[in-house]
C-alpha cells in the first residue's frame, strides 16, 4: 500500500471487503481490525480465518497487527470514557442499519 492515504481511497475503507483498491493482505487486516472491536470471541475458533492470516503474515506480523489494533481500540475507548476528542461520531453497533441514529462521540 502506498504511503498515506488520499482521498478517494480513504473513502473506500468502508467497503474494504469488495475493494479493488486494497490487496489481499490489506483487506484481511482490515477484517481483522473490524473483527477485533465487534467479534473478538468469534475469532479465536475461526480456522479459516488463522489459515488465511497465516497465508498472508508471519507469526510476528500477527502479533504486531493484533497489538496495534489492541492499542488503538483501548486508545478509542479510553477517550470515550473521558470524553475527550469529541471530533468523530462512532456508531455503537458493526451494522449502521441496527440503529443509525445511536451514536456517540470518541
Amino acid at each position: 500500500m502506498q504511503q498515506g492515504l488520499d482521498e478517494d481511497l480513504y473513502h473506500q475503507v468502508a467497503e474494504y471487503a469488495t475493494s479493488a483498491a486494497f490487496s489481499e493482505a490489506e483487506k484481511l487486516a482490515a477484517e481483522t481490525a473490524e473483527r477485533f472491536c465487534w467479534t473478538h470471541e468469534a475469532m479465536m475458533g475461526d480456522e479459516d480465518y488463522w489459515a488465511r492470516m497465516k497465508e498472508h503474515f508471519t507469526d510476528q506480523q500477527i502479533l504486531e497487527l493484533m497489538t496495534l489494533i489492541g492499542y488503538c481500540v483501548a486508545m478509542g475507548r479510553t477517550m470515550a470514557i473521558l470524553d475527550i476528542a469529541n471530533d468523530c461520531a462512532i456508531s455503537r453497533t458493526p451494522d449502521p442499519a441496527e440503529d443509525p441514529s445511536h451514536y456517540i462521540h470518541g
